[in-house]
């Protein structure tokens, strides 16, 4: 609902009404401003009325510029929070078919990262058929890397490794 064409009386100044309600600081001057140009000459309005308005439009100025603020900061968390998503699933899919050592609820899993998929616990992992969130991984080789471990999940023993 936007109400348009209400005019000081006399002045020619117009001012809108937004959908909320709500005037603006702009709004808000002009109306001021045609008070005081429209008041009775004989019963002006007092020095505390105008203090009053005066007041009220500081707070007014005030709550619109921490709203602003506020408005900077949550797109600013919203870019940050896609910025961290993007880069958790970029780390996620380049585990994809690799093997994966993760530890979950004291257990330790190893095996190879068949899915990737996006949940409300976050990102989680497949491997060897079970979830696994991304969080949980502790370590990341390529499949039958005979150079980085002897058998899967165990370590390799003393000696020289492929160069």
């Amino acid at each position: 609902m936007n109400i348009s064409g209400v005019t000081a009386a006399g002045t020619g100044m117009t001012t809108g009404v937004t959908a909320t309600g709500g005037l603006s600081k702009n709004d808000f001057l002009k109306l001021l401003a045609a008070q005081l140009s429209n008041q009775d000459p004989l019963n002006p309005m007092s020095d505390t009325e105008f203090i009053a308005q005066m007041a009220q439009f500081t707070a007014l100025e005030q709550m619109y510029n921490l709203n602003e603020s506020f408005n900077l900061l949550r797109q600013d968390l919203q870019q940050s929070m896609m910025l961290q998503v993007e880069s958790m699933m970029l780390q996620a899919v380049s585990m994809m078919g690799k093997e994966v050592t993760a530890v979950v609820d004291d257990r330790t899993l190893t095996g190879t990262v068949s899915k990737i998929t996006w949940t409300g616990d976050g990102i989680m992992l497949l491997v060897g058929g079970l979830r696994v969130p991304l969080e949980a991984v502790v370590e990341v080789a390529l499949p039958g890397d005979a150079a980085g471990s002897a058998t899967a999940g165990e370590a390799a023993g003393p000696g020289s490794f492929g160069a």
